[in-house]
């Protein structure tokens, strides 16, 4: 199999639990990766890739700073989003000020650093207004369902999906999989539209060794979210065993 992105692997690569693996890859992810993880460049990508199969959320206005945010630009129906980094995001509503955006946006006019992502430091800080999701479950809020596909080599290997307050993990076959973390007691309900969520995740993530493709639900339709290469920072998600047994996926 072609793939655009690999990198060359240390010796005990194949002994590696795949949060291990994940820690090492975060050292080589840079450059070429981040026109994937800006958030505007990643709707145009995707749009290219999968044209009319997947919806984007539509964006209003981008700002061409932080002092661009005006009153008129205030809607509970948008939410206003950095570029450039990972959770900058403003929720508006009725109560909004212009200038309290305008200090949180300049605060993040900067290059985001994370846990140590270096793929987020090529990125141009940018600022947009995003219409919010009109999700399935939840409807027309700051909060959506995420429903996440980790792959390797552009298979689908687990699908996790998150609200705000927890997350669950399942395999394949919608098995319930053992998480670290605020896991849900809940049991998520495996979506109609999975098997099409899978495709499209194929279809995303065959340029690449290892990447996590995020979806939304709305309630027209499957909205894309981002791509993800380094989740949880390389922090361990499942028990030693299923690490293990993802980790060896990834040759």
């Amino acid at each position: 199999m072609y793939m655009s992105y690999t990198f060359k692997k240390p010796a005990n690569w194949s002994t590696l639990p795949l949060y291990s693996k994940l820690i090492y890859y975060k050292t080589i992810v840079g450059k070429d990766y981040a026109p994937y993880v800006d958030k505007l460049e990643a709707k145009r990508i995707v749009k290219e890739i999968c044209d009319d199969d997947i919806k984007v959320a539509r964006v209003k206005r981008i700002l061409s700073g932080p002092d661009d945010f005006r009153q008129n630009d205030i809607d509970p129906n948008f939410m206003i989003k950095a570029a450039h980094g990972s959770g900058w995001n403003i929720s508006m509503t009725a109560e909004t000020k212009v200038e309290d955006v305008k200090a949180r946006l300049k605060e993040w006019n900067c290059i985001y650093v994370g846990s140590g992502e270096n793929q987020y430091k090529y990125i141009k800080p940018r600022f947009f207004i995003e219409e919010k999701m009109d999700d399935a479950i939840l409807g027309r809020t700051d909060i959506a369902v995420t429903y996440m596909f980790r792959c390797i080599y552009g298979v689908p290997v687990t699908i996790g999906v998150r609200n705000r307050m927890s997350q669950n993990s399942y395999d394949m076959n919608w098995n319930l999989l053992e998480i670290r973390g605020k896991q849900s007691s809940d049991f998520f309900e495996k979506p109609a539209q999975l098997d099409e969520m899978i495709r499209l995740a194929k279809k995303l993530s065959k340029e690449f060794e290892f990447v996590r493709i995020d979806f939304y639900l709305g309630k027209d339709g499957i909205y894309f979210s981002e791509f993800t290469f380094t989740p949880n920072g390389g922090y361990r998600l499942y028990s030693p065993q299923m690490e293990q047994k993802l980790g060896a996926l990834w040759i």
